[in-house]
């Protein structure tokens, strides 16, 4: 009995032992032999990772492989091996637009989304650096790689527009904080960011840099590179409110943004007399706190101010 279960054993050992590797010139040869339906029939879950890694790994003699291999592919493992083709675009380009060319090709159902980014559960900064590396290994290939690129571009441009909206649903939803409207601006641009802020998100942006605060006058300082005159409007006056409560990083922000003259001279057209006196004997009291790096600004706010003084009646 013993004898048996170790000869069955040996069997069973002997049996796994001698089932081949799959490699390029194994599955070649099972294509001559069978065709391309019976070889990936024939393959179990361990061969068509071997054969999707290798194309992965962007090596010419597996990604050859898929023009023979295209009659047999369908469902589940034509995805795969368009994923991996995919995978091996930015890498081994020359190699993976020969194998899904017409010419080679008609029969692969994973052919037409192998340029489109066919990625699943990859981040937005993980696709931009692929888009990249791939749209320049494309355009090495010059008329060869134009179809190819054309569907990336197109893929690409499908998820910027789909992470703005993302971006701009989120912005109207959430409350602002400093960190979510940098993000917006990092990520879809300063001017594109503002046209989709609504008059009440723009206030209280507004009253959120009057008070001064540096991570509010870190957005104030990307605001500021606008190009929307309502937003420098806007910005004037929060940062000329915001130089009574922090002057040091108020001067550091409007540096090359805002004109110093404006800045300093209390541009509050609707505040009555008594209220630009107030603004004056705050502001004028941060200054100095500051010492040389509020003497200008001061010297701006005390002109204004012996010109409000001198001024008849209360505006």
């Amino acid at each position: 009995m013993k004898k048996l279960a170790g000869l069955l054993l040996w069997v069973a050992f002997s049996a796994t032992a001698s089932q081949p590797s799959v490699t390029p010139q194994s599955l070649q040869a099972s294509i001559d032999k069978i065709g391309a339906a019976e070889t990936i029939r024939g393959l179990d879950e361990k061969g068509i990772n071997t054969l999707s890694e290798g194309i992965l790994n962007a090596d010419t003699q597996w990604i050859a492989l898929v023009p023979k291999l295209a009659p047999g592919l369908e469902g589940g493992n034509a995805t795969t091996v368009a994923e991996a083709l995919a995978n091996a675009l930015p890498k081994n380009a020359p190699a993976v637009i020969d194998a899904i060319s017409a010419k080679k090709n008609t029969d692969f159902p994973g052919r037409n989304t192998v340029c489109t980014m066919p990625f699943s559960g990859k981040d937005d900064n993980w696709l931009a650096r692929y888009y990249k590396q791939s749209h320049a290994a494309l355009k090495k290939l010059g008329t060869a790689g134009k179809p190819c690129n054309d569907q990336l571009e197109q893929a690409i441009s499908g998820l910027k527009n789909t992470s703005t909206q993302q971006q701009h649903s989120r912005l109207n939803r959430q409350k602002l904080t400093p960190e979510l409207i940098l993000q917006a601006i990092d990520r879809d641009g300063v001017d594109d960011v503002i046209s989709q802020l609504s008059a009440k998100q723009r206030a209280n942006i507004g009253e959120a840099i009057a008070q001064g605060k540096r991570e509010w006058l870190l957005v104030a300082d990307s605001l500021a590179e606008s190009k929307d005159a309502q937003m420098h409007s806007m910005l004037l006056t929060a940062l000329a409110k915001a130089l009574s409560q922090n002057p040091g990083d108020v001067l550091t922000v409007a540096k090359g943004h805002v004109d110093a003259d404006l800045l300093c001279g209390m541009p509050f057209p609707e505040a009555s007399k008594s209220e630009l006196m107030q603004y004056y004997q705050a502001t004028r009291k941060a200054l100095l706190k500051i010492r040389r790096r509020g003497e200008a600004c001061l010297a701006v706010l005390d002109q204004e101010q012996s010109t409000l003084v001198n001024s008849p009646g209360d505006r």
